[in-house]
């Protein structure tokens, strides 16, 4: 008898063990600050597939990268912490970027297959739109909308109207604007 007696008394225990490791795992709370320079997200394989982290800048990241490894989006800050959201293509080439400026206006750039900006659509500080076309060395065409335009002879700036539309030639000369 003693000898069933000594089973039941360790069974009884190891059952007693199981269930306080599983109710104090249960009641372990999730803590409230989880520091670290970074966190990568990996798909089932291993691969990364995302990230949080700090640039050498000392600026918060966030990147997203697709099953190549190729980054596909990111969110972070500019040097003087300004927000900003990028899309890359497949190929690695920077295709959307909405940000805000200095100033707290936004902005969206829109760039063609080689990465080279060739839209932009802004609001100026008094709430004003405006949207310049570029060519592919980033030159702007033609711009619609509210812009400030500077004289090349007198230096004075001008403030266009969200009605008006402005388009250059190759050296950068307006060569036509109405109103």
């Amino acid at each position: 008898m003693t000898r069933r007696w000594m089973i039941v008394v360790v069974a009884v225990c190891l059952a007693v063990a199981v269930v306080a490791i599983a109710w104090a795992a249960g009641k372990t709370p999730a803590p409230e600050v989880i520091r670290a320079r970074e966190l990568r997200l990996v798909d089932v394989d291993g691969n990364v597939r995302g990230g949080l982290g700090m640039l050498p800048d000392g600026m918060p990241f966030l990147g997203l990268l697709d099953e190549t490894g190729e980054t596909r989006a990111t969110l972070g800050l500019d040097a003087d912490g300004n927000p900003a959201l990028r899309l890359f293509d497949e190929k690695g080439n920077k295709r959307v970027q909405l940000d805000l400026r200095d100033d707290g206006t936004p902005a969206i750039w829109l760039g063609d297959e080689k990465g080279a900006g060739r839209a932009v659509l802004w609001l100026l500080p008094d709430g004003r739109p405006g949207l310049a076309l570029r060519d592919e060395k980033g030159e702007a065409r033609a711009v619609l909308g509210a812009t400030e335009l500077e004289g090349t002879r007198t230096g004075t700036v001008e403030k266009r109207a969200e009605s008006s539309l402005v388009l250059f030639d190759k050296e950068g000369k307006v060569m036509w604007e109405a109103p």
